[in-house]
This record gives structure tokens, sequence and C-alpha cells, in this order.
């Protein structure tokens, strides 16, 4: 390869990453279904054919910006858990960049995830693996005798069903919380749970009434 050919295409890399990220922001605030294309190339100051260099189709470019998304959570998450030794803090370092990056998402923006079917079914297996990363975790906390010995994987879809729930805007209305608030209150309450260590029954038994 000549060194005109990689600067040429090292320059539409660039070009491409950055329409991508520009296209995550309209797709998180306004779903993909209403921008037309031609919306998309005057907001993103590019061509149709740039966008077709990416995909064919609008539906196809909503798939390729979330498949990033879900991507760099996935990453993001495993590099910030290797980053600590203690099992509380890893779990919670793995968790924080599908917080933040869920809490850019507009209600729009979810709705019209879960109707289309390839992005839906994609977002499930992102969760998969995410149940499975966690359940692994929650297992090494367990194995050095800092968490109780519950069932792993259950602790792990429990979390993430969680997660789903709070993506419904009528829970999140009864609550009278926003995303990022109801996100903030998730890890506490699943991990440290509802009652005060004074007051945690043995597992399997309920508190004693005073």
């Amino acid at each position: 390869m000549s060194p005109n050919t990689r600067r040429s295409e090292d320059r539409q890399l660039r070009r491409h990453e950055k329409i991508l990220d520009d296209l995550e922001q309209i797709f998180l605030t306004e779903g993909f279904q209403t921008p037309t294309v031609d919306d998309l190339c005057a907001r993103l100051r590019c061509s149709k054919r740039s966008l077709y260099e990416i995909a064919r189709g609008k539906p196809e470019l909503f798939l390729v910006v979330l498949r990033r998304l879900l991507d760099r959570i996935r990453r993001r998450g495993m590099r910030a858990a290797l980053e600590n030794e203690d099992p509380q803090a890893r779990i919670l370092a793995y968790l924080q960049p599908g917080i933040s990056e869920s809490s850019r998402a507009t209600q729009q923006f979810n709705e019209e995830l879960r109707a289309f079917e390839p992005a839906r079914r994609m977002l499930e297996e992102h969760q998969r693996e995410r149940v499975a990363v966690l359940r692994d975790l929650i297992e090494d906390g367990i194995r050095k005798g800092l968490f109780q010995p519950l069932h792993a994987h259950l602790a792990a879809e429990v979390y993430f069903a969680a997660a789903r729930l709070i993506n419904q805007p009528e829970v999140l209305a009864s609550a009278g919380l926003t995303m990022s608030e109801a996100f903030a209150e998730l890890p506490a309450l699943l991990f440290q749970g509802l009652f005060k260590r004074e007051n945690a029954a043995p597992r399997g038994e309920t508190p004693k009434k005073r």
C-alpha cells in the first residue's frame, strides 16, 4: 500500500468516525425514524455517498451506531473493572459506562430500538454478554469471602432486569426520578440492600420486628 493510499484511507476513517459520533448523538436524542437521509446529510455536513459508504440505508446506519455504542460500553466496562482490585469497586466500575451511556438515550430512542427487531436482538446479545461478565465478577467476590454466598447468575440477571425496568417512562414517572437518578440508585439498592446492616436478616430469614 502506497503512503498516499494509506493517508487517504486514514482520512476516510476519521471522517467516518466523526459522522458516526454525530449520528449517535442525533439517534440517541431523536431516534432514527424521524430524520430523513437528506436531513442527516445537511446536519452532518456530508454527502449521501459518505453515509452510504458506512451503511446502505438509514436502518442499517442505526445498527452500525448501536453496535458501536454497545461495543464501547462493554470495552470501557471491562477496562474499568480491570483497573480495580476490590470486587465491589470492580463491579461498580464495570457497570458505570452502561449507566452513563444509558442516561443519554431518550424514550424515543428506546422505543424505536425495541420496535426494530435487528436492534432488539443486538441489545439482547449485548445484555447476555454483560450478565455473564457481571456473574463472574460477583462469583469472584463470593470466592474471596467479601459477598454473601448468593446465586451469582441470578443476581446479575436481576440487576439487568431492573435496568430494563428503569427504561420504562411510567416507572420513572411514578418514582419521580430521572433516568440518571434511577440508575444512580440501582447499584446501591441491589448490592447493598434495603436494610441497614444492623437490621439485616440472615439469608433465608425475614428481619425481626422491633
